[in-house]
C-alpha cells in the first residue's frame, strides 16, 4: 500500500547511531521489542538510538537510498503489548540500511553476513532471524551494523 509518504510497510523501525534497521514479522513476532532492547542497549553502551517507526513504517526511495518515516498519527508511540502505545524517543525519519525479517525459528539463517534483498530496486543489507528471540536479533542486528566480517 502505498501513502504519500511513500509504501506503507507492516514493521518497525529504529535508527542506531546513524544506521536505520527496518524489522519486519508478523504481529506478535517481537519488533517493537526488538527496537526497544535495541534502543537500550544503545543507551547502555553510550551511543545514539531512537524510534523512527512502529508497526508501520513508510519507506520510499529517494536519491539510490531507501528513506523510512512514521505516518503522522504513530510518531513516538512505541507498542509494549498488553499495555498499548508508550512515548519513546523517536527520529522524523532515516536512511535504510538494514531489514531484517523475524520469522519462524525453522526459516531463520543461521550465517547471513553477506546477505542482501532489494526494496523499491535498492540494495540493502538483509538478516533473516527467528522471531520471539529479542536478545539473539539484537546481537545480530548490532553484529551487522557494527563489527567486521571474519574472512579466512
Amino acid at each position: 500500500m502505498r501513502d504519500d509518504e511513500g509504501e506503507l510497510i507492516h514493521g518497525s523501525a529504529v535508527l542506531v547511531g546513524e544506521h536505520g534497521v527496518l524489522i519486519r514479522g508478523a504481529s506478535g513476532s517481537g519488533k517493537s521489542s526488538v527496537v526497544r532492547a535495541l534502543m537500550d542497549r544503545a543507551s547502555y553502551g553510550g551511543m545514539f538510538a531512537a524510534l523512527v517507526s512502529d508497526d508501520q513504517c513508510a519507506v520510499r526511495e529517494t536519491s539510490g537510498r531507501l528513506l523510512c518515516t512514521a505516518p503522522g498519527i504513530l510518531r513516538g508511540g512505541l507498542e509494549v503489548r498488553g499495555s498499548g502505545l508508550h512515548l519513546a524517543d523517536f527520529e522524523e525519519s532515516a536512511i535504510l540500511h538494514l531489514l531484517v525479517d523475524l520469522v519462524e525459528p525453522n526459516q531463520s539463517v543461521r550465517f547471513g553476513e553477506d546477505a542482501a534483498t532489494h526494496l523499491q530496486g535498492v540494495a540493502i543489507g538483509h538478516l533473516i532471524l527467528p522471531k520471539c528471540e529479542i536478545d539473539a536479533a539484537c546481537r545480530a542486528i548490532e553484529a551487522r551494523l557494527f563489527r567486521q566480517v571474519w574472512k579466512k
